[in-house]
């Protein structure tokens, strides 16, 4: 029978079959076209008709034989959905364990709709799904369990809500490995805020089952679901153990400063109260601080930022050459070359507490007026973010004096600077300090003093949510001062930043509707893109009800809404309402801002960027362009993305300057740690940028971009990376809205200063129980020159006009050439002398007959020593890019507790406690501890002194 069939020329005669009345020949037909379907399916699907009214045939006992005949010809026509239909119909004779195209294609389409469906409701409305398509996915879900293909069951039971299949999934497989999958590569990215709860509630369920719980993925999985009584719980359980318990608690609290929210760390500080048992607050051995007190500190942020600084200022490798050049070339009497200058200082320097070149250019400095002063004095705060202790002793000199304002523009920037050195780390005193600030001042430099406070508010609050803040800046905002209102609305979006506030939202679009103030609208669309941050499908009806507006403006707004919902989703829906926004949008602040939120949406997904902005960067609207590339640079910020710089590269030669701007910020985000051995482009980009400075007729915003973009890719004393997510790839909210206030610079240029958000250490930060940092090393396995510091720029050598050599005639040069040679002919020594050549000693020349080999031999040895593994200690940089070639020696005294990473900051235990520790001596003054003993086991170098003391600017009183 196969035989015949594989003879056949033509359907014909089976279709023919189709029409006889006996249900027999009915029968044979169709099992002979289901036999030669994929062959004769164009024939066949003329007569397509035929097989329905058989299938349709409720008498017909072979109906299923002929839905599988229709599905395969409705395959083959490419309408998947009838195909779907009619294998639905054939029931068991479809069948899943078939590896053709036809059953593989059917069950991925059955599986799509499948989960389209159960998404529409999020898995509530199950009524409208048919039975059958629900059977055809429990049986292709329960094939995998028999192949134990358990990721594919999860990524199933994710996508289609099915919780019940995913808790047998995770019990069924390696559960440890599943979990560590769902919460790194699958809770993010289900856009469901409701959902992803569910999952992150059953996952934590599962990890709490375990004999011995990972504490760790459980309280990131409580930090996710605002759970801070659970976590208090966990870490006071933790805390009341042994060494190794209580060292675990120590690194969860590290790593929940890194990842939660502001509003979250508070409250788990806020439950930790010491229990009454005086047994279960015992004291550590050698009179150090009770481990409650500890994990407190720690979830404040005190001690990272502590880290960070010492870090920071041990390592600072600034150039200073490179800001000199800039400032002597940009011209200190425009206000745009000022800020430049200020921007590239504050960047360079950002984290360090060394304010050499302030002191140093006073003269310059003294030359900031008005806004530029405001801008000058704000950069304290970067230079010194993180130095919490000695914030308020830092700006005396420049906050106000009671009541009274002599100098608004310096007062103003000292309110931000203080919200930017307690940036995400507010206390009390400061969020009490700058809120009073809003209503103390009055008169008509009430508004400048209000501007920096409203900012310096909402980056000490952000992601606080409170609610006497939110009101206070409300307060201001109603006042309808465009410069104190367009503060107060961006820091209300920071303040309650990912809270989805719908009393806040509701009042916010309300009066952006009502002000004619163009700068507060536009401050408002930020801050609604900020307070939906991370709420994805939570975010569409606002979405949609803001694409609907006539004022661009509120347009804007829906973008910065979709940018910041769906930051580092990838979601498809997202991204083709940006595009389309690209390009159809008759703004172009719309257009630029839809084309740079791809930066944003794609954040996880770098790779795909150049791809897609590629077309969009050759566009012939200049504000597409500048987009495209500060697209390019947030999604591919520090990877050195090669593909992104090709595109970049040419753009600096672009005819618009706000387009070269944005290339040279961009490049500068990507290249940022980069060096000349790693990427030979960098030392070229750095040419460009120069090039770009030093042009004497070149356009100022083209000189402002390269001046900033050499201080950010200078960063932090060159020891800094730009990176909008943490080490496990969770988002980092601050660094998510530090970027997006970074690109309002376009309209004001202080908000530049916000860049400093996405600034994090890359350093091998090891701690021990003790919070101090013992002498220890890692082994790093590939060549160190990948990973050196850049190197310096040449002081351009002076070189003295030379004599003009004085015109000898021929005459006279013949006749001292023959008075020459008569004279050496007089003195020429014996041959045996003239044959040894006489080498001093101290040229150290070997010219025996092996010189050459031994020279060879010698360059070979050096080749090799660079390609050995080398040592990389404790409190030095790591870059990025490195941490894949670390390994922790075998053998070592100090073993991390936190296994499988080596970035952030790392616990380590002793293995040999009875021996003494020999520790890293701090060198800034006011956080050495135990002196005497530190100086004891680690001398002080010559190179160790403490930061220079704070100094007041020579700023005269201002003019209003």
């Amino acid at each position: 029978m196969a035989g015949q069939v594989d003879t056949l020329t033509s359907a014909s005669g089976l279709i023919s079959l189709l029409d006889e009345e006996e249900r027999e020949l009915q029968y044979y037909g169709l099992t002979q076209l289901e036999a030669v379907a994929d062959r004769f399916w164009t024939e066949i699907s003329d007569s397509i008709t035929k097989i329905e009214v058989l299938y349709e045939d409720e008498s017909f006992e072979h109906r299923k034989l002929a839905a599988l005949v229709a599905s395969k010809i409705y395959f083959h026509l490419g309408e998947f959905d009838d195909a779907l239909n009619f294998a639905l119909g054939a029931d068991d004779l479809f069948r899943l364990e078939d590896t053709s195209a036809y059953v593989q294609t059917v069950v991925n389409h059955a599986i799509d709709k499948y989960i389209e469906m159960r998404s529409k409701d999020d898995g509530e409305a199950t009524a409208s799904i048919d039975n059958r398509l629900e059977s055809v996915v429990e049986r292709m879900v329960e094939r995998c369990f028999e192949t134990k293909d358990y990721g594919q069951v999860v990524g199933i039971s994710i996508e289609a809500r099915r919780l019940d299949i995913l808790e047998r999934a995770l019990a069924s497989g390696d559960t440890r490995s599943l979990l560590a999958y769902v919460q790194r590569d699958c809770i993010d990215l289900i856009s469901s805020i409701r959902v992803q709860s569910q999952v992150q509630e059953l996952v934590v369920k599962v990890l709490m089952q375990f004999e011995e719980p990972d504490y760790e993925a459980i309280c990131v999985g409580l930090s996710k679901l605002n759970n801070p009584a659970t976590t208090s719980s966990i870490l006071r359980h933790l805390a009341q153990g042994d060494e190794d318990k209580v060292l675990s608690a120590y690194q969860i609290a590290f790593d929940l400063n890194a990842n939660a929210t502001q509003e979250f760390t508070k409250a788990v500080v806020a439950e930790l109260t010491p229990s009454e048992d005086p047994e279960a607050e015992a004291i550590v051995a050698g009179g150090e601080p009770v481990a409650i007190s500890k994990i407190k500190s720690i979830l404040s942020g005190n001690e990272t930022l502590k880290l960070h600084l010492e870090f920071l200022f041990r390592n600072n490798k600034t150039d200073m050459l490179i800001l000199n050049r800039t400032c002597k070339l940009m011209d200190s009497r425009l206000s745009l070359a000022h800020s430049a200058v200020t921007f590239a200082n504050a960047f360079m320097h950002a984290g360090t507490t060394v304010d050499n070149f302030l002191r140093d250019n006073l003269e310059w400095l003294s030359r900031a007026s008005n806004w530029s002063k405001f801008t000058a004095t704000a950069a304290l705060g970067v230079i010194h973010h993180g130095h919490v202790s000695h914030g308020f002793n830092l700006l005396q000199p420049y906050l106000p004096e009671g009541l009274s304002s002599v100098s608004p523009y310096s007062e103003g920037g000292a309110f931000f600077a203080l919200g930017l050195i307690h940036a995400c780390h507010g206390t009390d005193k400061v969020i009490s300090y700058l809120r009073d600030a809003l209503v103390l001042f009055s008169g008509p430099t009430a508004e400048i003093l209000q501007h920096g406070a409203c900012l310096g508010l909402g980056t000490a609050g952000m992601g606080s949510g409170g609610d006497d803040v939110g009101q206070a800046l409300l307060s201001v905002l109603y006042t309808d001062s465009a410069i104190a209102g367009e503060a107060a609305a961006l820091g209300l979006g920071m303040v309650m930043m990912g809270s989805n506030n719908e009393a806040v939202l509701k009042e916010m679009l309300l009066y952006a509707k009502e002000t004619e103030h163009e700068k507060i609208i536009r401050a408002l669309a930020v801050g609604i893109g900020l307070i939906m941050f991370g709420r994805k499908q939570e975010a569409d009806p606002l979405i949609e009800r803001l694409l609907d507006e006539e004022d661009p403006l509120l347009r804007l707004g829906a973008v910065h809404a979709i940018s910041m919902a769906y930051c580092g989703t990838g979601d498809n829906g997202a991204i083709r309402k940006l595009l389309h926004l690209a390009v159809s949008d008759v703004k172009d602040d719309v257009r630029r801002a839809a084309v740079t939120g791809l930066g944003f949406v794609l954040l996880r997904s770098p790779e795909q960027v150049p791809r897609m902005v590629e077309l969009l960067s050759q566009s012939f609207n200049p504000h597409v362009r500048a987009g495209a590339a500060l697209a390019l640079g947030i999604a591919c910020a520090g990877s050195g993305s090669k593909k992104a710089v090709v595109i970049l590269e040419p753009m600096l030669k672009d005819s618009v300057d706000f387009v070269v701007e944005a290339a040279s910020i961009s490049l500068a985000f990507i290249l940022i740690q980069q060096n000349e051995a790693y990427d030979p482009k960098v030392a070229d980009v750095r040419k460009r940028y120069s090039a770009l400075i030093e042009a004497k007729h070149g356009e100022g915003v083209t000189k402002f971009g390269a001046a900033i973009s050499q201080g950010i890719i200078d960063a932090g004393g060159r020891n800094v990376t730009i990176e909008l997510t943490s080490s496990d790839g969770q988002l980092n909210m601050a660094a998510c809205a530090g970027m997006l206030l970074f690109t309002q610079f376009w309209y004001w240029f202080p908000l530049a200063h916000f860049l400093a958000l996405t600034f994090k250490p890359t350093a091998l930060i090891a701690v021990n129980k003790n919070l101090r940092l013992p002498k220890l090393e890692a082994t790093c396995l590939s060549r160190k020159a990948l990973f050196a510091y850049p190197a310096a720029i040449e002081q351009p050598v002076v070189v003295a006009p030379t004599k003009i050599a004085t015109a000898v005639l021929s005459t006279t040069a013949k006749a001292k050439r023959g008075a020459k040679k008569s004279e050496d002919m007089e003195v020429e020594p014996p041959a045996a002398a003239k044959a040894t050549p006489v080498v001093p000693e101290e040229s150290g020349m070997d010219v025996d007959e092996g010189s050459d080999a031994k020279a060879q031999l010698l360059k070979k040895g050096r080749k090799g020593g660079a390609e050995s593994p080398f040592a990389v200690g404790n409190m030095t940089r790591l870059l990025t890019y490195q941490e894949r070639f670390i390994k922790w020696p075998v053998g070592s005294r100090y073993v991390p507790v936190k296994q499988g990473t080596i970035s952030g900051v790392l616990l380590v235990k002793d293995t040999t406690p009875s021996k003494p520790e020999d520790l890293l001596v701090s060198m800034l003054e006011d956080d050495l501890v135990n002196e005497e003993e530190e100086v004891a086991t680690a001398p002080t170098t010559s190179s160790e002194v403490p930061p220079p003391e704070p100094f007041e600017y020579p700023f005269d009183n201002d003019r209003v």
